[in-house]
């Protein structure tokens, strides 16, 4: 039996030009569209239509944060073991430390992209939101020592907000629930300003 294997085009529901498209933009987000018509040979109204069409099928999107290659702010990689994923999904899904986060196949069932200003408070945040967790068989931290490529991370700010003495991550945190009042740190000022 000959199996064809399929090509991004077909999978994707794209030509050759939209292809080239991506690919431009992808190297030089700040292309203009003249530059591209000027390579693929189309019109610029033609190379907008398909940029638009591209969007919509989600082939072209934008993302704003921070570049882990080029910023300091610590990232954890978080394997997570649970016995009911979507639970724990549920109890993440607001949270403002959690930038990307997927259901995987293997040993665990759970990864999740954890960001921070320093190591302790990843620490204390996979300690509150997995360890303590009955719902959580195991947990596997890895700390990001280098982006090798580009790598955006979105950013809350509401995580400078977040009391290492607390039982929970801030006001979005699912385990707030349980706790009355929110209990934050004043942020240091130096009083030589």
């Amino acid at each position: 039996m000959d199996m064809k294997k399929k090509r991004f085009n077909e999978l994707l529901g794209i030509d050759d030009d939209d292809k080239k498209i991506i690919e431009m933009i992808e190297k030089n987000p700040d292309i203009t569209h003249s530059a591209i018509a000027s390579e693929i040979d189309k019109s610029q109204p033609a190379v907008g239509a398909r940029i638009i069409k591209l969007e919509r099928k989600n082939l072209l999107t934008k993302q704003v944060g921070f570049n882990i290659k080029k910023v300091d702010i610590k990232t954890a990689i978080v394997f997570i073991s649970t016995k009911d994923v979507d639970d724990i999904v549920q109890k993440i899904i607001e949270c403002p430390f959690i930038n990307h986060a997927f259901k995987i196949s293997g040993d665990y069932n759970l990864l999740c992209f954890l960001s921070a200003a320093n190591l302790q408070t990843i620490e204390r945040l996979v300690d509150i939101c997995f360890r303590k967790d009955p719902n959580v068989l195991s947990v596997k931290t890895n700390i990001l020592i280098e982006s090798i490529h580009d790598f955006i991370i979105p950013i809350d700010f509401e995580i400078e907000n977040f009391d290492k003495h607390s039982d929970h991550c801030g006001p979005k945190c699912s385990l707030t629930n349980e706790i009355s009042k929110y209990k934050f740190e004043k942020p240091d000022i130096d009083e030589e300003e």
